[in-house]
């Protein structure tokens, strides 16, 4: 099985690099009724599907929102589920890219684009470590790849409809998280904060508008600012100013590790809030600025929190949008899975309504947690010591994938100790001898569930 996977590795990344071309950011396009996430959406799954046709698998699209890919149609046979996506984070500026986010160039050992390293890759290596175990062994129980299109939005439609008509799995794990393995996610908020104003203030001094932030998911990279009659300082570190406008440049990453990123639109309010500025927009800024000064954890907004299974709780002002007439703010948070996430957004609900602001709950993720000791969770971290000789305990994560939504899952890989994490971020790549070596770790996986180790 083994050297199976060695010997098709070039047919795994030439698979990928097809999958890297297709446009899976769902914020682009229109939902239809036959493409709940857009016709490029269900292009792109469909691809996959015909991919591992061809390869021999039986396939199901289920409605453009999911599919998935059998080792067998036997049901009499126990069924383990391996859960992917194929949708992507928005690519941002891509004059900042060194290489195209849709292209799946191959440069020093590394495969460049949006999706490479989540979750297209991962969903690749795992078509891969299917197959192999499927023509090396006689199984003794069915392995099915489930590939959702709406992962990265927080709200897994994909996931719950496959579960209001399809058998459910006795494990699933996702391979999009980071080894040894994942057996805790934090809970996850998604709030947007509105405050509006009734347009006065000062027409020749003050802020004009206030932008930044693509997506809740993302540590902002920039941010925007509009001024009149502000006097730029000489400092400029980390900011361009052009005319009236002042940019802030920071870095961006995904939210659930804050802190390898530079949030640019904390940057921002801190710059702004700096300014002489007097009117109901500059008033809330210098108050946004005192609740998220340039933390990650919600210290001063009063939500900091920690237990000893899932650690910090971390706060993300994500996106914003303001002018005269209002600001709506965009605001990540992930929980330690010890603490209740409601008492958390009436906390919020009331430091803004004193601000005279409203918070509104876009959307809630639980948080999931698996004992060490589950038989499940020890086969998996087996597995990864089987391959990789290093022994592994499990760890938590401030990132969401479909086990929430699963029962009996965890997230096993595909970010190994000690690598950087690129998930989100510019020049998005996957290691190929990561990569390679991850599928080896599933097919090891899949030999264990089967029985023979």
């Amino acid at each position: 099985m083994h050297k199976l996977i060695d010997d098709r590795f070039e047919e795994l990344v030439a698979d990928l690099k097809y999958m890297l071309s297709f446009r899976t950011d769902a914020s682009l396009y229109e939902p239809t009724e036959n493409d709940p996430f857009g016709r490029p959406m269900t292009d792109a799954l469909n691809a996959f599907l015909k991919r591992a046709e061809s390869y021999g698998f039986t396939t199901r699209n289920l409605d453009n929102y999911v599919g998935y890919v059998d080792t067998s149609t036997d049901k009499s046979l126990p069924l383990y589920g391996i859960m992917c996506h194929l949708d992507v984070v928005p690519a941002g500026d891509e004059s900042l890219w060194h290489y195209p986010p849709f292209g799946g160039v191959e440069s020093g050992g590394r495969l460049y684009g949006r999706g490479s390293f989540d979750d297209k890759g991962p969903a690749v290596a795992s078509l891969h470590a299917m197959r192999a175990i499927r023509d090396t062994q006689s199984l003794k129980c069915r392995f099915r790849l489930i590939v959702g299109l709406d992962e990265e939005t927080g709200a897994f439609r994909c996931i719950k409809r496959y579960k209001k008509t399809e058998e459910i799995p006795l494990h699933s794990f996702s391979p999009d998280g980071a080894f040894p393995l994942i057996n805790a996610e934090k809970g996850i908020l998604r709030l947007t904060v509105r405050k509006e104003f009734d347009g006065s203030g000062d027409s020749f001094v003050g802020i004009e508008t206030i932008r930044g932030g693509v997506r809740t998911n993302i540590v902002p990279g920039k941010a925007f600012a509009t001024l009149k009659g502000i006097r730029f300082p000489d400092d400029r570190d980390g900011f361009e100013f052009q005319g009236d406008s002042v940019v802030a440049n920071g870095l961006s990453t995904h939210v659930k590790h804050p802190w390898d990123g530079k949030n640019a639109i904390l940057l921002l309010l801190q710059f702004l809030a700096q300014q002489d500025i007097h009117s109901p927009l500059g008033d809330y800024v210098r108050e946004l600025h005192r609740l998220f000064r340039m933390e990650y954890d919600g210290r001063s907004l009063g939500i900091a929190c920690h237990d000893d299974v899932s650690g910090d709780l971390t706060c993300t002002l994500a996106v914003i949008d303001a002018d005269r007439q209002g600001c709506t703010l965009k605001v990540d948070i992930r929980y330690p899975v010890t603490f209740d996430g409601n008492e958390i957004v009436e906390k919020l609900k009331q430091i803004f309504g004193q601000l005279g602001a409203s918070v509104t709950l876009d959307s809630r993720n639980a948080p999931l947690y698996v004992p060490e000791d589950d038989p499940f969770v020890q086969l998996l971290l087996g597995a990864y010591t089987a391959v990789t000789g290093q022994a592994g305990k499990p760890i938590s994560t401030g990132g969401g994938t479909y086990c929430r939504d699963m029962p009996r899952s965890v997230s096993f890989g595909i970010l190994f100790p000690g690598e950087e994490s690129v998930a989100h971020s510019v020049d998005e790549y996957v290691s190929l001898a990561s990569l390679k070596k991850a599928a080896h770790i599933y097919g090891e996986a899949f030999e264990r569930i089967n029985g023979k180790k």
